[in-house]
């Protein structure tokens, strides 16, 4: 393994002790899970700290060994001394300088762009107003795009199945033809819960880093419901999902238009 894979494999593994509680064994599943599929802990450091970490989420008695130098770890993973050395090292600082001089350089070339956005904004304003128009009278039954349907009403936690199904029934009343049924009790992303209304949880999941993921795939526990509109010869079906928090996401033809095999925040 590369010297430069090493140190960021260390570094990452520093990041996760310092943050994270592993006796919750979701959160130590969610760190797996990922492990899995991204393949980022590959040294002989890296599977000493899987196989740490588990044990401690599943309750098996393990010894105060660090596992990178052996030495006593009062945490039981990484000791003090390897942390302070690996969170305070040049590889680590320069990494944090390398996100700053990313960032200005990110302002810098979107000041340029803004610039050259407005400019050319200007030119084409005559234009846009012009192939409105001619929209305007070649369809005139064009729907203008509308932002994602969002609930009204305030988060309310629940704590059962019914008080779930009676948050859920005030935004798709059976008076207005909807029919709300309950699937199951299951585990969903907790990230998607934490998105911003109306936000559509594939496009965040493209944007977050290796880091943020372990954040967002944990899980938690959720109700799922079903629901389905039949009325006036149109046909309507998807999915809601609502948290403890009394928070919820859906995912069907319930969206103005927009992609129906994607979970949306609505609540």
């Amino acid at each position: 393994m590369g010297d430069e894979k090493l140190k960021q494999e260390l570094l990452y593994m520093v990041k996760l002790t310092s943050k994270y509680d592993f006796t919750r064994m979701e959160v130590v599943e969610g760190i797996l899970r990922l492990e899995n599929e991204r393949e980022i802990l590959g040294s002989v450091f890296g599977k000493r700290f899987k196989g740490r970490i588990f044990d401690i989420a599943a309750g098996v008695e393990v010894d105060d060994k660090c596992v990178i130098c052996g030495q006593h770890a009062d945490n039981h993973v990484i000791c003090n001394h390897c942390m302070e050395t690996i969170g305070d090292s040049d590889y680590a600082k320069n990494k944090i300088k390398t996100k700053e001089k990313q960032r200005l350089k990110l302002n810098v070339n979107v000041k340029k762009c803004i610039t050259t956005v407005i400019l050319a904004l200007l030119v084409l304003i005559l234009l846009f107003q012009i192939w409105i128009l001619i929209m305007w009278y070649s369809i005139p039954d064009y729907n203008k795009p509308e932002k994602p349907r969002v609930s009204e009403f305030d988060i309310t936690p629940v704590s059962s199945e019914e008080e779930a199904y009676n948050q859920i029934i005030l935004d798709f009343p059976e008076e207005e033809g909807y029919t709300v049924t309950f699937g199951r009790a299951d585990t969903e992303y907790v990230g998607r819960f934490n998105l911003e209304l109306g936000d559509c949880c594939l496009e965040k999941e493209d944007e977050l880093t290796d880091e943020e993921r372990y954040d967002y795939f944990f899980t938690e526990d959720v109700y799922i419901f079903y629901i389905s509109y039949l009325q006036n010869h149109s046909s309507k079906v998807g999915m809601a999902e609502i948290n403890q928090d009394g928070e919820i996401i859906i995912e069907g033809t319930f969206n103005d238009g927009r992609r129906t095999d994607s979970f949306y925040k609505f609540r």
